[in-house]
Order: structure tokens, then C-alpha cells, then sequence
């Protein structure tokens, strides 16, 4: 059987969903996230009978609670679902790879603890993990080379919103937004969930600061 929220389409709702603080209308839906009005309408349909968004007048809704809407969302796509991983490590000599990355062309976005600590610096350190569409071009132009270590991850995303509403950090570096990091610390992009508590804690204490 179908996951209900699987899907670029449900994805793209969801997500949009969580970052913005905002009163939705399906035409804002639609504008915002690109998808046909009749699968919005479906998604929020059914977002409503799981009581994940409230219903202000016809056409209107909001999240009542974002953390719930991410936790159920995390049930039909966790990230070992819906990435292909490879495993690296740099070549010896090589400046470091977060140094390297802003500079090439690769389209990324950094996830899992390393992004993270840019909100919360008190995540534990674990493995650097980095959204790529193509983990072997990457590789190429990062000097990486294969690895058993899994001190690297490459992940090969099933779903293209991963990039959606990055954040760009001051050395041009790139971020999955931080509902996607949290979604991900969640669901297999660290070997403990314990690891996303003080992200979860820090979005719920600062949902200005993240939240459109």
C-alpha cells in the first residue's frame, strides 16, 4: 500500500507547511510549491482528517503544530527511504571539504549534525552528510575517495524538495532547510535520534528564526 505523505507532491505541501507561518489558501499552496490544485487539495484533505492542520474557513487552513506535522510526514519518507548513500573520505593533503565545496559548481546541500550545529553548536559531532543529485561527480570534483569509515555520506535524494529554501551560509556553502535537517537527524542521518534533540528544541524556542 501507497504511503499517504509519500511523494515529491505531498513532500513539497508538507514542507512548505512547516517553514512559513501562514494562513494557506490552495491557490497559495499551488503558487508556492508548484503542485496541481487537485493533488493540494487532496493532501490537505487528508492533512485535516489526520487533525495535522485546522480548517479556519473553506479553502483555509493552518498547522496547529508543526513538529507534529514533520514527526507524521517522517513515517512514509525517512531519509533511508528516500536517498541512495555512498560512503567517502578526502584524499590526504587536501584542504577541508566544506572549505572546498562553495567553491565548484556541485549542486548540495549540507544535512544531518554538521548542518545542524550552524542553529544549535551543542549537536554532537557525527558523520558530514551532503545531498548531491550525482555522488560520483561529486566525489570527482571534491577529491573524495571511496570509504568503509562512513565519515562521508553522499545521498543521492529520491525527493528533489531536499533543496528546496536552503540556506546559504557566509562561505557560500549550502544548508537543507532546518524542518529537512531535523526530518533527517530523525530518521537515519545519524546513528541517534538523541542527536536531533537540541535542534528540535531550538526550533521550538525560535520558530521566528527559521519559520518564513
Amino acid at each position: 500500500m501507497t504511503a499517504t505523505y509519500a511523494g515529491d507532491n505531498a513532500a513539497l505541501v508538507i514542507r512548505a507547511l512547516l517553514d512559513f507561518r501562514s494562513l494557506w489558501t490552495t491557490h497559495d499552496l499551488v503558487s508556492t510549491t508548484g503542485v496541481p490544485a487537485q493533488d493540494v487539495r487532496r493532501i490537505v484533505d487528508r492533512l485535516e482528517q489526520d487533525d495535522l492542520v485546522e480548517r479556519h474557513a473553506p479553502g483555509v487552513v493552518t498547522v496547529p503544530n508543526w513538529l507534529a506535522l514533520l514527526r507524521r510526514w517522517n513515517e512514509d519518507s525517512p531519509f533511508t527511504r528516500t536517498t541512495q548513500l555512498t560512503y567517502w573520505r578526502t584524499k590526504p593533503g587536501t584542504p577541508p571539504l566544506l572549505d572546498r565545496i562553495p567553491t565548484t559548481q556541485i549542486r548540495h546541500a549540507l544535512t544531518g549534525t554538521t548542518a545542524a550545529q550552524h542553529w544549535t553548536p551543542e549537536t554532537p559531532t557525527g558523520r558530514t552528510v551532503i545531498y548531491t543529485p550525482d555522488a560520483q561527480a561529486a566525489a570527482t570534483v571534491w577529491e573524495l575517495i571511496p570509504s568503509k569509515t562512513k565519515s562521508i555520506i553522499l545521498a543521492e535524494p529520491t525527493l528533489d524538495v531536499v533543496y528546496t529554501r536552503t540556506r546559504k551560509t557566509p562561505t557560500g556553502l549550502r544548508l537543507a532547510a532546518p524542518s529537512q535537517v531535523l526530518a533527517d537527524l530523525l530518521t537515519g542521518a545519524t546513528p541517534s535520534r538523541r542527536t536531533a534533540n537540541p535542534l528540535t528544541e531550538w526550533m521550538l524556542d525560535h520558530p521566528l528564526e527559521w519559520r518564513y
